[in-house]
């Protein structure tokens, strides 16, 4: 055995090969004669190897290979085997024990490449699993608008009131550009926690939730599905019905103006005949050669007018019954939605999924800015325009529990009256007017009784009264009034009111305003944590709108003789103003008195007085709306000369708060004319004017606001910071800052396109960010180029250092002394105010335009 051992060392591979090729392995005996001759060593060890009567081909290569390398080399020199003994070999238990050990072998062998094989086939269809529940999960998590809260609440993002789950968010721009990172993120993130990427930052627990994910109902496909479905059907119910409420709407405006459009064409047709009445004509005779001549224009109706006004007509039906067959093809759109699940089983499904996905919302957000670079800076730009919290911008009024105390009531029931009371027993008080007029009674009737009283900074004095943006917010007063509170809700002004009401410092404040403001006030003090106390008032005297309007027709000009003593005509500019008091003094035997609020105060008040002496000969007011502010003033009846007026940016009707407040001056206690009345100069009016006055005015839902100076100096800084601004534009500052900026539900921001106007004009002067947001609150309109003139001189003389104030008496003195001949110059004017250059302007006319205007941005805004 030992001497065929050395053998097979010693024999040549590259002759066993050839042997082997010579033979074939054809037969066992073969090899056996062939191993035989060589030697017997040899042939035992290769019998050995061998079952008998098995072909050799039964070996399996694995031995084969084994048998042929464990040959060693031969030299060439040796002889060839030849194989010719065939004898029977039997082997023995040792051979068949080493057969079996490497058969044995080649199976483990086999097995473990098996089990590998099987190990990769199964690693493989666990990953396709886990990429497709991490699919199916950041599908949902993309579709849930709860699981976007939540997330954006782990990235401290404060949005305040999202509303229900699936509404959309992308009027925010600011919720757009966060909702834009984060469903960036989805997919990758997804891959991560598929594949257990431990190179992100990403924790043990949230790969094991995806266990938890998939013994959960969303596992199975259908089911997800279903609840995917569900949320993008309460989405397109929503959008339906979004545009049902529009269509509503613009039904219910086209139905209005197809109303208007048949008054006038039925006016159209009776002017062609009223036009051949001599009677008419006689009425139209006594006023000017020149507005007869116009009149006659407006007058005269040909068949041309009259059809091209009964093509407007239907025209405006075809819109109607268009708008009424799309309402309701999308209401059974709507009735016929089918949804998936019960609305129990989606709101089960909702919790489930929060709960799921809780161990993983934590994970995504630290993703989110890990994956986002920018999103940090984008962070800090979104926390510097946060106005979510505004009574946090005033600490130093946090500091004192306040009482703030409700005067609510209509016009003419004494609130304001009962504030003022206590104003003039505190030993420090501020009072806080929505008009320089009313601010200036104020400061006449708190001095008149001994109360020193400013209206400007005046030493050693006790009482303030001013505007409500003139509000001072660094002293502590003992008691302070706010005039007018539901102003608050105005879309310029309403800022101010916020401000004062958040931001004075006192003990004691007393708000005076309509009913409707209780419900903001209230939750202002809530926020503040101010203690809340409500008086109401009711009115003293009965206000009752006439059955007829002063005129009978829209077109007929010289109405106005009919005014009597006591009446206030109410227009909103200076030349209706200034047409109207011309056009009563000729007709009438009275003389007018006129209140707007540009006029100086001095004038305002002696215009006042002679209007309310019975003996001064003054007996008709022609006033802006001014007067609607709580100006004490002797009005027997409001004659309205059209409801409609510009704001400064469009033409808008008057609201129900302005109708009521402003004919809520008729009748005034302890006056001659205790009981009041209101009427509207054109007939087209009247059911608007009685539609305002039968209808509660809805409680105000949000208040005004503005940013600080501070506000903007800062977000202008990071801006330039992070290279997202390169030239110091404010008109730049502002837009982004407009965009970004959050409020919550109960608050809104003033004056946007007013900030945007003023500040382009500014671009090019040399100021810094907070001195050009200051000057930008100056009270100035695009409309009004006189205001931006002064304005821009202002800043002009400001930039150059030339603007000051009266540094000593000499120059106070002058400047009074400028204030006196001003005035003295009005009063000259408003006395000789018949001989002013107004036969060309026609106030019937610029009404007329002014409703073709707002019914004209009207249907373009409904249609957008």
């Amino acid at each position: 055995m030992a001497g065929g051992s050395i053998l097979l060392r010693q024999a040549s591979l590259r002759t066993f090969r050839r042997a082997a090729d010579t033979i074939k392995w054809r037969s066992r005996r073969s090899l056996m004669s062939c191993a035989t001759k060589s030697s017997s060593s040899l042939s035992t060890d290769m019998s050995n190897m061998m079952r008998p009567r098995h072909h050799v081909k039964h070996c399996t290569s694995l031995y084969q290979w084994r048998m042929l390398s464990s040959v060693p080399q031969r030299s060439d020199d040796e002889p060839d085997v030849t194989c010719n003994d065939a004898d029977e070999y039997i082997p023995d238990e040792l051979s068949m024990e080493v057969h079996d050990s490497i058969v044995a072998s080649d199976k483990e062998e086999n097995r473990r490449l098996h089990e590998q094989r099987y190990r990769l086939a199964q690693e493989k269809i666990e990953s396709k699993r886990r990429k497709l529940l991490c699919t199916e999960w950041m599908s949902l998590f993309s579709s849930s608008q709860e699981l976007f809260k939540a997330t954006l609440k782990e990235l401290n993002v404060d949005k305040g009131d999202w509303g229900t789950d699936g509404a959309a968010f992308n009027e925010d721009s600011v919720l757009a550009d966060y909702k834009s990172f984060y469903l960036d993120s989805l997919p990758s993130f997804g891959d991560a926690i598929s594949e257990k990427d431990t190179e992100t930052d990403i924790s043990l627990v949230s790969f094991d939730s995806l266990d938890k994910f998939s013994e959960s109902s969303f596992a199975d496909a259908t089911f997800s599905k279903n609840y995917r479905l569900m949320i993008s059907t309460f989405n397109r119910k929503e959008e339906l019905q979004s545009l049902l409420k529009k269509k509503a709407e613009r039904l219910s405006n086209a139905v209005d103006t197809l109303k208007e459009e048949k008054e006038f064409l039925e006016q159209v047709k009776g002017d062609k005949s009223t036009s051949k009445n001599k009677q008419d004509f006689d009425e139209l005779i006594e006023i000017e050669e020149d507005v007869d001549t116009a009149l006659l224009k407006i007058v005269k109706a040909d068949p041309k007018k009259i059809s091209k006004q009964e093509n407007k007509c239907m025209n405006v039906k075809q819109l109607v019954d268009a708008l009424t067959k799309s309402i309701e093809h999308m209401q059974k759109e709507i009735d016929g939605i089918i949804y998936p699940l019960s609305l129990q089983q989606y709101q089960q499904a909702t919790t489930e999924l929060l709960n799921v996905s809780s161990d993983l919302i934590p994970d995504l957000a630290k993703y989110i800015v890990n994956r986002h670079s920018d999103f940090e800076e984008y962070q800090r730009l979104e926390q510097h325009t946060d106005l979510t919290k505004p009574h946090e911008w005033y600490p130093r009024a946090r500091l004192d529990k306040r009482k703030i105390i409700f005067h609510a009531g209509p016009t003419n029931s004494g609130k304001t009256y009962s504030a003022l009371q206590r104003l003039k027993h505190a030993s420090k008080g501020m009072y806080l007017a929505p008009l320089r007029l009313l601010a200036a009674e104020c400061y006449e009737n708190l001095t008149s009784e001994g109360v020193y009283c400013r209206q400007q900074e005046v030493p050693f004095s006790t009482h303030r009264s001013s505007t409500v943006e003139m509000a001072d917010l660094n002293q502590d007063y003992d008691v302070v009034v706010i005039d007018e509170i539901q102003m608050i809700c105005d879309a310029f002004r309403g800022y101010a009111w916020t401000r004062a009401l958040m931001g004075v410092r006192c003990k004691e404040i007393h708000v005076a305003g309509g009913l409707e403001a209780r419900e903001i006030v209230e939750k202002i003090c809530r926020m503040c944590g101010d203690d809340f106390e409500l008086k109401t008032y009711k009115r003293f005297g009965e206000l009752r709108v006439q059955e007829n309007s002063l005129s009978s027709s829209s077109a007929v000009k010289g109405s106005y003789k009919n005014v009597q003593p006591g009446d206030c005509v109410v227009a909103f500019t200076r030349p209706d103003i200034f047409a109207i008091k011309r056009e009563i003094e000729k007709t009438t035997p009275f003389k007018c008195t006129v209140i707007y609020g540009t006029l100086p105060p001095a004038i305002r008040a002696e215009q006042a007085r002679l209007f309310n002496d019975p003996n001064s000969g003054y007996n008709v007011l022609v006033a802006s709306d001014a007067i609607g502010m709580g100006l004490n003033l002797s009005i027997r009846r409001i004659i309205f000369n059209s409801m409609f007026k510009n704001n400064g940016e469009e033409v808008v009707r008057l609201d129900h708060s302005s109708v009521k407040q402003i004919a809520g001056r008729a009748g005034r206690r302890n006056s001659p004319y205790p009981h009041g009345e209101v009427t509207c100069r054109d007939p087209n009016d009247m059911e608007w004017l009685r539609k305002c006055m039968g209808t509660e005015i809805e409680p105000i839902k949000k208040a005004g606001l503005i940013p600080t100076a501070s506000h903007i100096a800062m977000f202008d800084g990071l801006l330039k910071q992070y290279g997202l601004q390169k030239h110091n534009s404010l008109h730049e500052t502002l837009k982004k800052f407009s965009d970004m900026a959050t409020v919550k539900g109960d608050f809104f921001i003033c004056r946007k396109q007013a900030l945007e106007i003023v500040s382009k004009w500014l671009k090019d002067i040399p100021m810094s960010t907070d001195v050009k947001f200051n000057l930008c609150m100056s009270p100035v309109k695009e409309s009004c180029m006189r205001s931006k003139r002064v304005l821009m001189r202002y800043v002009e003389k400001h930039s150059q250092g030339k603007a000051k104030l009266p540094s000593n008496a000499v120059e106070e003195a002058r400047a009074l002394k400028l204030k006196e001949e001003t005035i003295l110059l009005i009063n000259k004017a408003l006395l000789e105010a018949d001989k002013l250059s107004l036969q060309k302007y026609d106030y019937i006319y610029k009404d007329s335009t002014w409703r073709k205007d707002w019914a004209k941005s009207r249907r373009e805004s409904k249609n957008e």
